[in-house]
């Protein structure tokens, strides 16, 4: 006997935080937790498995309009080519919104706690299987649902699925509280649990799992996202694999420059990493965060061209035909010389860092005017063209702004020729 175990679909949940910019493909991460619950039908499927159990949120919340809704029970209809019954229980993002559908035979969906309506228990004696589950009643379930659990039913496989925070995940309200120790404790073979979204055995004999989210949803959610595929043997004993269904995965990388470095090493070190990130992501789109970091001569050139050189990032990545879309790329570089040690040192460098020291000072007011004041005869000389540069020396963070601009060009420009 084999079925599938699944969760949190968030199906139509919108990804947050992808960047929109010309050529992304914006389309295909729209479509992701869509196309990931297809993937799971398809998976049901293809391995013939008796049952699908979906362990709660298959929706995020209010729909937009019906189709969502109809999106979803035209899936369940699809599994009726291998007579593969679906044990749907609803969690605390959908504890409304699937009372709003109406289900084939095939579907059998567990009674909500404190209901008279409904089923805590559904027997398949002919497979030698007994599914236990409670559904919420409403968003917030402070108190375990443990105690309305059946105990188990002898001579079959007992499966309970239950939404919960069985592990005290800080990334998930701490809902239908509950520990590890205790669902060993209530008998049954197979824990089938949503609500966590990170995949994770958290006991074996008897198996107590999360098989996450099919589809991640932010930069918080990294790495393969998926479900479980569980096959039971005579003996009851069971081989529980995890199978990934994302079709948008998540990555947070981190690109290092040396010192050497300038922008033409920054731009091949990108492509480097991106071309690792595909490799990883299994056939996936790759939705990658992006960190720059290192003392590194492209520096100079970072502070001075920040736009020009995160759009010559984008547009290397366009190129590359759609396998990567940046989430966000930070640009966390410093100058390749420390401006703290140029500061310390003797010379002209450290002569002029001194002066930029003073504008941030406790006098800082009086040398921003003594600048306005030095910067009139450029005024009457550029008129116009100087005005085009929009210079706000009175505002705080467009000043801070270009201080740390100026640092870093002296630090680049003139100690250059110690690296050369």
């Amino acid at each position: 006997m084999k079925f599938v175990h699944a969760a949190d679909l968030h199906i139509d949940s919108p990804l947050r935080g992808l960047t929109r910019y010309e050529g992304a493909p914006v389309e295909r991460a729209r479509r992701a937790t869509r196309e990931a619950f297809e993937r799971v039908v398809a998976l049901c499927l293809t391995e013939q498995a008796q049952f699908l159990v979906l362990a709660g949120d298959v929706f995020d919340g209010d729909w937009k309009d019906i189709g969502t809704g109809l999106y979803f029970v035209s899936q369940l209809a699809r599994l009726r080519e291998t007579a593969c019954r679906v044990l749907l229980l609803r969690g605390n993002h959908d504890f409304e919104l699937t009372k709003q559908l109406t289900y084939a035979e095939h579907v059998f969906e567990f009674g909500a706690a404190g209901s008279k309506r409904g089923k805590y228990t559904h027997l398949f004696e002919a497979e030698g299987v007994a599914f236990h589950g409670v559904s919420y009643a409403q968003k917030k379930v402070d108190k375990s649902l443990l105690p309305l659990y059946a105990p188990p039913v002898a001579g079959l496989l007992n499966v309970g699925v239950l939404h919960t925070n069985a592990t005290g995940s800080r990334d998930h309200a701490a809902y239908a509280p509950c520990t590890v120790s205790e669902l060993v404790a209530h008998g049954y073979d197979y824990w089938a649990l949503g609500h966590v979204h990170s995949h994770a055995v958290l006991h074996e004999d008897p198996w107590v799992v999360y098989p996450g989210n099919t589809q991640g949803r932010s930069v918080r959610e990294v790495g393969p996202k998926g479900c479980v595929l569980v096959e039971s043997s005579g003996d009851r004993a069971l081989d529980v694999r995890f199978m990934p269904t994302d079709t948008m995965r998540y990555f947070v990388e981190e690109v290092l420059l040396g010192p050497e470095d300038d922008t033409a090493d920054l731009y091949e070190k990108v492509r480097h990493r991106l071309d690792d990130v595909v490799a990883r992501a299994e056939n996936s789109l790759a939705a990658v965060r992006l960190e720059i970091k290192g003392s590194c001569r492209a520096h100079a050139a970072i502070v001075a061209e920040r736009e020009s050189i995160l759009g010559q990032i984008r547009a290397d990545t366009i190129d590359r035909g759609g396998d990567v879309w940046l989430e966000k790329v930070k640009l966390s570089t410093s100058p390749a010389a420390s401006i703290e040690a140029l500061r310390a040192a003797k010379g002209l460098v450290a002569e002029l860092l001194t002066w930029t020291d003073r504008l941030r000072g406790e006098d800082a007011d009086t040398e921003r005017l003594g600048l306005l004041r030095a910067l009139e005869p450029l005024k009457k000389k550029l008129g116009r063209e100087l005005e085009e540069l929009e210079i706000v020396v009175e505002d705080e963070a467009w000043f801070a702004g270009v201080l740390d601009r100026a640092e870093a060009l002296l630090a680049e420009r003139l100690t250059s020729g110690a690296n050369d």
